[in-house]
């Protein structure tokens, strides 16, 4: 049976019920190319297979085809698989939200990067602001700056960190890309050009980028931006909020706040989970007062057998690190 068969056939089973020129149009919505985008060639296609071509074809019916033994369909889940840091000494930054970034702390969490000799760097999503691309509202709508500017602070942290491996985590910010094109330009969501990958140029950097939500493990401890969890609440403090979703250990950013909240389950296990700080301005024009952001970063060393070890940091105003 040829391609074009199979799929006149299957939209009959499927669509038996409508007129057959509203099945041709499904047919050149779905299959233009095999119909030479025309309407009359696809609906003779349908009026062929129903039986309705001819007098030569009137011994044809679809109800043949409506009694078509099916098979499960396909599904369209998206399958999420880990990222796994390798072991080592791993420097975390988070938030820094370039253009909005703030220069002292930011500097402190690279300098303490060098002081304890890491193995790798994560940035753990939020790096880019993008709000030229923001839903929201803007005075400022300048994309080609802001692309310039996380595009220096990345050759600036690889020129810091020329022999260390460095691992981009995308955050909602980042998502605000695809996000554009999909409202804007969805004919080019697909496109090799719209990819945030080509805009930026990791793999030439070389700088892995991850896909958008992928859960990342040091170990056995899994990392997450922290947008990925709905309604993660901040009562108390934002590691016990992500504690009530994972119910497990865990470790997230997207809060802006420096926290940590631990608890030990019946049978006797202790379980942490940890919220980091930021690096961006901590008096946004839409957030200027009164919010519970800080300034800080992580570091994690990850064991072979799995185990790790988190130092949830946080920065001064001095840009002391504590």
């Amino acid at each position: 049976m040829s391609r074009k068969s199979k799929v006149v056939k299957d939209a009959i089973r499927r669509f038996y019920h409508l007129p057959n020129r509203t099945i041709a149009r499904h047919l050149i919505a779905t299959h233009s190319g095999l119909f030479d985008n025309d309407l009359e060639k696809a609906r003779y296609s349908v009026r062929y297979y129903t039986g309705k071509a001819g007098e030569e074809n009137r011994y044809k019916t679809g109800v043949e085809l409506r009694k078509t033994p099916t098979k499960m369909p396909k599904t369209w889940r998206k399958k999420r698989t880990p990222y796994k840091l390798d072991v080592g000494l791993w420097l975390v930054l988070s938030d820094i939200h370039i253009p909005f970034h703030e220069p002292k702390p930011l500097e402190a969490a690279i300098q303490y990067g060098h002081t304890e000799k890491v193995d790798g760097i994560l940035l753990n999503g939020d790096i880019w602001d993008a709000e030229a691309i923001s839903y929201w509202p803007s005075a400022r709508r300048e994309f080609n700056q802001e692309l310039e500017l996380i595009v220096d602070f990345l050759d600036f942290l690889r020129s810091e960190f020329p022999d260390t491996k460095i691992v981009y985590k995308p955050g909602n910010h980042e998502y605000r890309l695809p996000r554009y094109f999909i409202s804007k330009a969805p004919e080019l969501v697909d496109s090799p050009l719209a990819a945030m990958e080509t805009s930026i140029g990791f793999e030439e950097r070389d700088i892995e980028f991850l896909d958008y939500s992928q859960l990342v493990k040091a170990g056995l401890l899994p990392i997450l931006h922290g947008h990925e969890v709905k309604s993660l609440s901040r009562a108390v403090n934002p590691a016990r909020g992500l504690f009530l979703k994972a119910k497990s250990y865990a470790a997230c950013s997207h809060c802006h706040q420096t926290s940590e909240h631990s608890t030990r389950n019946l049978h006797g296990e202790l379980l942490t989970t940890w919220s980091f700080g930021c690096l961006c301005d901590l008096e946004p024009e839409y957030n200027p007062f009164c919010n519970d952001w800080n300034h800080g970063f992580a570091l994690i060393n990850v064991e072979k057998n799995g185990d790790f070890e988190v130092e949830n940091r946080r920065i001064l105003p001095s840009g002391q690190v504590v």
